[in-house]
């Protein structure tokens, strides 16, 4: 009988482990000296990567439930002679990843739709932008998709005093929030440590609004007619659901293997929404998620805050934002995964207005 799960995860081997090195050898060296890299290091096993804390909480929630409710695919363009350290590392850290593929060069994106993926995560722009967009194959409709980030090999950060549309929040509603109080706050979060307040075993997600859980219509509005427009169409459609974004589905998933768990296991998945909205905009979330039966367990509205604060302290085993500027603040902290998806994401400069109201 061919098994069935509620949630399948497939996730390339430079997103499951830190495969940074043995990438810079293959750059700057070429493809033989990148396989004579991998043979003579096949037995130390790779460190984790970016996807590792999601895989390996996810595969746990299995032991739990005495059932299979998560797989977690490995897909790799990897040859089988060079993949042997991707399978004695996945050995060593005993996680229950039985099924792969090693296309040897070929683009694993074609292979999502025949192993029933849910969630591809990717250390590889092109493959997750190709998902999102789907521009390949409609078999990608409701395959949701992350970009992951190696923090030892990206060296650009955005600078905390960079323009940015939240800047444009900021200066907007100086009566809520001013730009020395997200600055403050940001300047906190690398200090020191923060304590663990969460339960030893729960798999902690944190969702970005428009763009993620959401399309990005509303923030298409924002970005081309400015902020009290977006205030406006908000309000006249605060009644309409919100059009479905890229990881709405996943969400619905996440809720249905928490359901598999049982009420007594019910705490280990814990989702999170976190937005730069603020009161004007969540009547619609709150409509949207209660039409689509959507439970998000925690729901923040920042008003142009920045996140980072907020995602460190929830210390996630992912986060998912449309935004590189969110992405690359909280990369620093926490494992995070860029949805390439929608208006902040096309790269032709975008005129931003902004109006005050009288």
């Amino acid at each position: 009988m061919t098994p069935t799960f509620e949630l399948v995860v497939c996730i390339t081997s430079s997103a499951l482990f830190d495969c940074s090195e043995s990438r810079e050898v293959w750059k700057q060296h070429g493809i033989e000296a990148y396989k004579e890299h991998q043979r003579t290091r096949v037995t130390i096993p790779l460190k984790p990567g970016v996807g590792f804390p999601l895989v390996r909480s996810l595969l746990a929630l299995n032991e739990v439930a005495g059932k299979g409710l998560v797989e977690v695919v490995l897909v790799s363009r990897k040859d089988s002679e060079s993949a042997e350290r991707v399978r004695r590392s996945i050995k060593h850290y005993n996680l229950h990843i039985t099924r792969m593929s090693f296309t040897d060069g070929t683009d694993v994106t074609r292979y999502l739709p025949a192993w029933g993926c849910d969630l591809f995560l990717s250390a590889d722009e092109d493959q997750v932008s190709a998902v999102l967009s789907g521009t390949i194959s409609e078999e990608f409709a409701g395959i949701a998709a992350g970009l992951v980030y190696n923090i030892a090999a990206d060296a650009t950060v955005v600078p905390l005093n960079s323009p940015s549309v939240l800047d444009h929040l900021i200066n907007s509603n100086t009566s809520e929030c001013s730009r020395e109080a997200t600055m403050t706050a940001l300047s906190r979060v690398s200090a020191s440590p923060v304590p663990s307040y969460w339960p030893e075993g729960q798999v902690r997600i944190v969702f970005d609004g428009d763009g993620v859980l959401f399309s990005d219509e509303a923030e298409c509005v924002f970005k081309t007619k400015g902020l009290d427009a977006f205030y406006e169409f908000e309000r006249e459609n605060g009644q309409i659901a919100l059009p479905k974004g890229p990881m709405q589905a996943f969400a619905l998933k996440l809720m249905k293997v928490r359901t598999e768990l049982g009420t007594d296991n019910r705490w280990r998945i814990r989702t999170f929404l976190v937005t730069a909205r603020n009161d004007v905009g969540n009547v619609r979330v709150f409509n949207t998620l209660k039409e689509w039966g959507l439970d998000i367990d925690e729901t923040h509205f920042l008003g142009g805050l920045d996140k980072t604060p907020f995602v460190r302290f929830i210390n996630p085993a992912i986060y998912f934002d449309d935004s590189i500027e969110h992405i690359d603040r909280a990369k620093q902290v926490v494992p995070v995964a860029h949805v390439v998806y929608g208006i902040n994401n096309i790269t032709t400069p975008l005129q931003i207005v902004t109006t005050k109201s009288d």
